[in-house]
């Protein structure tokens, strides 16, 4: 259930869920914040343009590794989670500040595995904001050379 009532289902993506909207939204928006396009390259092996992005989250989708929330039939949500560790989450920006992200936090944490890390941006007040509400703690920051 979302902060304003609305019923919220989270479960594993499947194929053929209509994800591209969220890929869309939220490949676009790596691409112009501090930090996007080298978690983009981090996380589909330097490949970073949409098609790519796209066909690689279908294999993720395949292997069990993406997660939605839905309202009614609409996916309004999407988590990526690999190998312990939610590497990225995306909510479209209209379902915002309705806990729909910790919704899908709650149910990843509460599967058969131990989610036990994740990724945010540099800078990204609300997706760290959203971890500690969970209770989780930043404990490592990674630092490059130009």
């Amino acid at each position: 259930m979302t902060e304003d009532g609305l019923a919220l289902i989270v479960r594993r993506a499947i194929r053929g869920d209509d994800l591209d909207h969220l890929i869309q939204g939220a490949h676009a928006r790596a691409l112009v914040v501090r930090g996007g396009v080298a978690l983009l390259e981090q996380l589909w092996d330097g490949r970073i343009e949409y098609e790519e992005v796209r066909s690689a989250l279908a294999r993720c989708v395949s292997a069990g590794d993406v997660w939605v929330a839905l309202e009614g039939e609409q996916i309004v949500a999407g988590a990526l989670v690999r190998e312990c560790c939610v590497q990225g989450i995306w909510v479209q920006p209209g379902r915002r500040r309705r806990r729909v992200a910790t919704s899908i936090l709650q149910h990843v944490i509460n599967d058969d595995f131990a989610v036990v890390d994740a990724w945010a941006l540099p800078g990204d007040r609300a997706t760290k904001s959203l971890y500690e509400s969970v209770g989780w703690k930043a404990r490592l920051l990674t630092m490059r050379g130009g």
